[in-house]
């Protein structure tokens, strides 16, 4: 699987394709966050019906997403990735065309149908790579998931000019090409063998209840959560708190996600082999503890600035970090399941999390970070009560 011997920090080749997909993915799945304003005046539709279009999306990716890992351990990563990519081409392709708003929620639940894709991404970079290179891997695939989080919206942003439906057609173009890279440039995974399959019959809903999974589990959901919270309104609190603009608040963000990338991609992988995967994600959730609880005490760009580094380090930690602990917990035959699984709880926090974001920074921008706090402070209590157990037995 590797072009280098057991010591080789080297990749296969295998997996680079499978980074060019995960960002062309999130370039286009974030498309729409900036159009909701212009939606809404375009089809003279009240707000909450624009919050709704990013839940319905939500609602369905988490029941979609363990179908399509689950199915993926059956018939093969490649075939599911190409499955759900045409769900989400024709979801693009209903936006672009929509004429009224139950078309757009057609186009949103037939995208989010198909928005299963990173749990089987994972899985795949974990069947090609060592299982000591999973971590680097898969700090790599969250690189290019961040990138295209960062991109995405600025993107469909300056799209906008050349008219409303413009960033759609163009989501709708880019996910056309991923499905052509995806046919032609990305390699099978290695199926596993039937009897391998047929060793391990207990239920598949028993290893999500298991420990050290069901903790494994409690704590991506909580980060997540806290991610997602203040990812949402990230351009809301900058502009109530400091009078920052949207302009501004982008900049920020791309500063975050450079943070990011370079966390992951110099940092993640030597402090894990260092530290170990488990000693460094309860580091990351006190670092973002200490971010969220600063959120309340900024009065300047200066301190802000500190908030942005903690919040974008601990988070590029936590990510490849606790999905390389799921994988490593998952059997064989049920690790597209599992990480399918890990992926809709990331997907069911996109459903209330904003909500609550913009309603909490609405009363009072200097509570934002209470939520998030509480949340990486259960996270990392999970984390010591699972340590604690391990050292008594």
């Amino acid at each position: 699987m590797s072009s280098g011997g057991r010591g080789s920090r080297a990749l296969p080749w295998a997996v680079y394709p499978l980074y060019t997909i995960v960002f062309i993915d999130v370039l286009g799945y974030t498309f729409l966050i900036p159009l909701l304003p212009a939606l809404q005046k375009h089809f003279g539709a009240p707000a909450y019906m624009m919050g709704a279009l990013i839940s319905v999306t939500a609602v369905c990716a988490t029941i979609s997403s363990p179908f399509w890992g689950y199915l993926s351990d059956r018939i093969g990563r490649k075939n599911v990735l190409i499955s759900s990519q045409g769900f989400t081409l024709g979801g693009y392709l209903l936006i672009a065309l929509a004429g009224n708003i139950p078309v757009l929620f057609v186009s949103r639940i037939v995208a989010g149908l198909g928005g299963g894709n990173l749990g089987v991404a994972q899985s795949y970079i974990v069947d090609v790579v060592r299982e000591d290179q999973r971590e680097r891997a898969l700090a790599w695939g969250t690189a290019a998931f961040g990138l295209g989080f960062v991109v995405g919206p600025v993107l469909s942003g300056l799209l906008l000019k050349f008219g409303l439906s413009a960033p759609f057609w163009a989501a709708a173009a880019l996910e056309t090409i991923n499905v052509v890279f995806t046919l032609f440039f990305l390699p099978k995974s290695p199926l596993l063998a039937r009897d391998e399959t047929a060793r391990e019959r207990p239920g598949w809903l028993h290893e999500f209840t298991r420990q050290p999974m069901l903790g494994l589990m409690i704590r991506q959901f909580l980060y997540i959560f806290s991610f997602t919270y203040f990812f949402t309104i990230f351009g809301l609190y900058l502009d109530r708190q400091l009078h920052v603009d949207a302009t501004g608040a982008g900049f920020l963000l791309g500063v975050a996600g450079a943070v990011g990338a370079a966390m992951l991609i110099f940092g993640v992988d030597r402090l894990s082999e260092r530290f170990g995967a488990v000693a460094l994600t309860q580091a990351a959730f006190l670092v973002a503890f200490v971010a969220y609880v600063l959120v309340g005490f900024v009065t300047s760009l200066g301190l802000f600035a500190i908030v942005l580094v903690l919040w974008s380090a601990s988070g590029s930690a936590l990510r490849p970090t606790l999905s390389k602990l799921i994988a490593d917990a998952a059997p064989k035959a049920r690790r597209g399941a599992v990480l399918g699984l890990a992926d809709s709880l990331s997907n069911f926090s996109m459903i209330f999390a904003p909500a609550l974001a913009s309603t909490i920074v609405g009363v009072n921008p200097r509570l934002s970070g209470i939520l998030p706090a509480l949340c990486v402070a259960g996270g990392f209590a999970v984390g010591a009560r699972e340590r604690l157990l391990l050292l008594r037995r």
